[in-house]
């Protein structure tokens, strides 16, 4: 309401006070003070990153050493589960192979191969006794005195 109505002539206008402007720094005194600052704090950051990450490695060095550890005992018992597995393909291989059914039958049960001949075995006969020849004399011819 106020606000709309003219200012009565008794009362002067209300002047503004001027206050004294203050001289701003200038930035001219010190030009390179902003990048300063803006590189110190990258250089922080970067330096509390890098503790941070060496903490961390330092940290993971004990797990990668038992699963280094892990993993050799991994190895061996990959190469003894291929050489098991080899020995068992082979046998398998040699099961269905038509070719050596009948040696797999003689190996696995106690039937024996119808064509097959049996060895008998005999004793050695006692060797003779070697004849021992004795010198003998000649006999000289008889004469009949005739």
């Amino acid at each position: 309401m106020y606000a709309l109505k003219p200012p009565t002539p008794d009362q002067p206008p209300v002047r503004a006070k001027r206050v004294a402007r203050r001289a701003k720094p200038s930035r001219r005194s010190h030009p390179h003070r902003a990048i300063a600052v803006e590189t110190g704090a990258k250089l922080a950051v970067n330096v509390v990153l890098s503790v941070v990450a060496v903490t961390a490695l330092v940290q993971l060095m004990p797990y990668r050493s038992s699963q280094v550890g892990k993993i050799q005992e991994l190895d061996a018992a990959l190469k003894s589960t291929e050489f098991r597995v080899q020995n068992v393909q082979t046998r398998f291989q040699n099961f269905f192979d038509p070719y050596q059914a009948r040696e797999n039958m003689q190996q696995l049960t106690d039937r024996i191969d119808p064509m097959r001949r049996k060895v008998f075995w005999k004793a050695p006969a006692a060797p003779a006794p070697a004849k021992t020849e004795v010198p003998v004399a000649p006999v000289p011819a008889a004469d009949d005195g005739q």
